[in-house]
């Protein structure tokens, strides 16, 4: 950060296709400063080598296939995603994770423009992925290495996406894949998005869904099921690493889950709710600092939307985008949506 507290991208040495977020704070600091606040915000769940090598452990669980059905869902439709994009665009992707998402549209966008541009007419199709760890983006670079793309990976936070676009060539496919939509505020990432679209790019975007809301059987049961989930051993053990991590023992906390129902401009959504309850008194050490617990205390942990279609669409209208095309699973419990600025 510079001396406004504004993020700063620098070179990365020694790694021309890599641009980094210089930050004053590296994630042990944040975490120490969250903590002594009494909250674990999601993202430095996933910070280091320790987070990468976790979410790709969980990302492979049987238990938790929430990121793995997105991907089998866009493998099964890549072709006809691809139909309604144009054969000049370039991929930008927030929240790469493992990058392998991004190659099967990669693959498909390169045969796309193979098939529609004379040789005389050529344009390089620019890669630009994304992550807040920068594990993640050399892994999504290496996923690529043999693909006829310009790259140029990006470690850095989809807020300070007005300072990141700099550094991609438009028109660009925005990517938000892998259920991560579903864990901003609504209203707030879609504005982000809005905002920082020229007119020409598009948005494409995947959620796990709510088939339904109500009282109902149907209802209940697939509420029962994403709580399931959520609750699973292996989410439970992933949100638990910074404490197990830093010196607590397991019998010392537990990890809570709720889905409930919050207000919205659209009706009732519904939303997890997660902590870490302290079960007795004990204390982690992070570097030279130590933070005590209590019996008692409870830290806050981040959330996850889980809409239905129409909400989804609802908020998409609402905040100026038009849908081109929407791939919704038959039994309604994902979505991948390909949407533009409305003019």
């Amino acid at each position: 950060m510079d001396s406004t507290g504004k993020a700063r991208l620098e070179q990365a040495p020694e790694k021309e296709e890599k641009i980094i977020t210089i930050s004053e704070k590296g994630p042990e600091e944040k975490l120490y400063e969250s903590l002594k606040k009494y909250e674990l915000p999601d993202y430095l769940l996933y910070t280091g080598a320790g987070g990468a090598n976790n979410w790709l452990k969980l990302d492979e669980s049987k238990t938790f296939p929430v990121a793995r059905q997105l991907k089998i869902m866009l493998e099964e439709n890549v072709a006809s995603i691809v139909r309604f994009i144009p054969a000049c665009m370039n991929l930008v992707s927030v929240g790469v994770g493992s990058g392998e998402k991004e190659r099967i549209l990669l693959e498909e966008l390169i045969k796309k423009n193979r098939a529609e541009k004379p040789a005389s007419e050529k344009i390089s199709t620019h890669y630009y992925p994304v992550d807040i760890n920068s594990q993640f983006v050399d892994i999504a670079l290496e996923k690529v290495k043999d693909l006829p793309v310009e790259k140029k990976g990006i470690v850095g936070f989809i807020e300070d996406m007005p300072l990141l676009k700099k550094h991609w060539r438009p028109p660009v496919l925005f990517c938000i894949l892998g259920n991560t939509f579903c864990n901003y505020e609504p209203e707030f990432i879609l504005q982000l998005i809005y905002e920082n679209l020229e007119q020409g790019d598009l948005f494409f975007f995947d959620a796990n869904l709510l088939p339904s809301q109500g009282s109902g059987e149907e209802a209940q049961s697939s509420r029962k099921s994403i709580l399931g989930t959520y609750a699973s051993r292996e989410n439970a053990l992933f949100n638990m690493y910074p404490l197990l991590q830093y010196g607590m023992a397991p019998e010392d906390f537990d990890f809570e889950l709720l889905l409930a129902h919050v207000d919205s401009r659209i009706g009732a959504l519904y939303r997890t709710w997660k902590s870490l309850n302290i079960l007795k008194d004990a204390e982690i050490r992070i570097g030279t600092e130590t933070i005590g617990f209590r019996e008692g205390d409870v830290i806050r942990m981040g959330f996850t939307y889980k809409y239905t279609y129409d909400q989804v669409i609802a908020f998409l209208n609402i905040c100026g985008f038009e849908v081109l095309k929407a791939f919704l699973s038959e039994d309604r419990t994902n979505v991948m949506i390909l949407a533009k600025k409305r003019i």
